[in-house]
């Protein structure tokens, strides 16, 4: 039953129109933007540590959404 989800869910993406598709991929470039400049501006000057990884971490998981739909489309 998932790989039903999932096959249907690849079909969905192949079968997008092509506006809609770059505007998905747009939108997930600038999240990934804003996650990084967050991750980078969210600094602690007391202990010169990173306080929001989770961000870094959120903007490479985008990154390889971004990469497997690219591939799933072409």
């Amino acid at each position: 039953m998932i790989k039903s989800y999932y096959y249907q869910f690849i079909n969905f993406i192949q079968e997008m129109n092509t506006g809609w598709f770059i505007t998905i991929w747009l939108m997930l470039v600038v999240a990934i933007l804003l996650s990084i400049m967050t991750f980078f501006k969210e600094n602690s000057k007391a202990n010169k540590k990173f306080v929001k990884v989770s961000m870094l971490i959120l903007a490479l998981l985008l990154f390889a959404l971004l990469v497997w739909l690219t591939y799933i489309r072409k």
